[in-house]
């Protein structure tokens, strides 16, 4: 008896699929009338509801100095990110900071719409943006930055970074986009100098500190030498040794310094301009959102398997009934 029941499972379960497929083939045309509703619905917001988004990037290169350098080659040999692919975050960060946000909506922006007639005005001009209102100036800045995003160049390789800008019209978009990469080039550059300041105002002191004890070190050598024109007995000669091997320690020290010193001033004239763009803004030709066909398919997807679904559940929950009151 137990050997005939793998085949009694079997029959069951292919009178169940026959089932289901009769059911939705008794029922087809409302599975698809079902669908094209749902295709029609995701049509009217394509076209009608949902706001158009226009895409325009940049692309640019972070100046690398030869200490990014040196750390690029380190991360590399320990399995991990290159900083010139790894500039992302970093770019990211700095577009998108409060500070490249609020100097965003002050910069100039050529007004392009009906309205315009081409005039310059400040960005939140061109918004209508109410500059007292905290919240609605909070909201902004948090919807300027969700518009920008930074990405790596197809594979990444040069370290050639990506800047797109999506807007509702491809006028702003271009602009904005444009003047965020020469905001983010200030602030940028404005932050490397300074902390090439801060290590130059170091460096200088120790300099500084260095060339002092040097020159005393030597001064006391040429004080010995002149109290001592005749040196012949060890204690002259073994300090006189001391005196020269001291004098020549701190005289290594002081030139280091300064070549370090010399090094930094070097790496802060290289560090301007923090980034190359090598091909800014493009006015886009088309909006790149929403893409109405995938929409619509959506939509007649969702509608076919809710249809079906609901079918296959009512006919589920009709069987069932009738089984209880049997």
């Amino acid at each position: 008896m137990s050997s005939h029941e793998p085949y009694y499972t079997s029959r069951q379960d292919e009178i169940d699929l026959r089932e289901m497929f009769l059911v939705l083939l008794k029922h087809w045309k409302g599975v698809c009338l079902t669908g094209v509703a749902f295709g029609l619905l995701a049509a009217v917001y394509a076209f009608f509801i949902a706001n158009p988004v226009f895409e325009s990037s940049a692309l640019l290169v972070p100046t690398q100095t030869s200490a990014t350098d040196q750390l690029s080659s380190a991360a590399a040999l320990f399995g991990g990110k290159k900083l010139g692919s790894g500039d992302v975050d970093l770019y990211q960060s700095l577009l998108t900071s409060r500070t490249v946000m609020h100097n965003l909506l002050r910069s100039p922006i050529r007004d392009m719409s009906d309205t315009g007639n081409g005039k310059i005005k400040p960005l939140y001009s061109v918004l209508n943006l109410d500059t007292t209102n905290a919240l609605g100036l909070w909201r902004t800045v948090k919807g300027l930055a969700g518009c920008i995003q930074v990405g790596t160049k197809e594979s990444g390789e040069g370290g050639i970074l990506q800047v797109t800008i999506s807007f509702g019209s491809p006028w702003l978009a271009q602009q904005i986009a444009n003047n965020v990469l020469d905001l983010g080039q200030e602030e940028l550059r404005q932050v490397r100098m300074e902390r090439y300041e801060v290590s130059l105002s170091r460096l200088s002191a120790a300099v500084d500190k260095a060339k002092t004890e040097w020159d005393s070190t030597a001064k006391r050598l040429a004080g010995f030498r002149d109290r001592n024109r005749s040196i012949s007995l060890p204690d002259q000669m073994l300090e006189l040794s001391q005196l020269e091997m001291e004098k020549q320690e701190k005289e290594q020290t002081y030139l280091l310094a300064r070549r370090e010193y010399e090094l930094q001033q070097l790496e802060r004239e290289k560090a301007t301009p923090p980034m190359m763009i090598l091909d800014p803004a493009d006015l886009p030709p088309k909006k790149s959102k929403p893409k109405e066909l995938l929409l619509i398919s959506m939509g007649i997807f969702l509608g076919l398997t809710g249809a079906v679904v609901y079918v296959l559940g009512r006919n589920a929950f009709t069987s069932s009934s009738k089984q209880i009151t049997e």
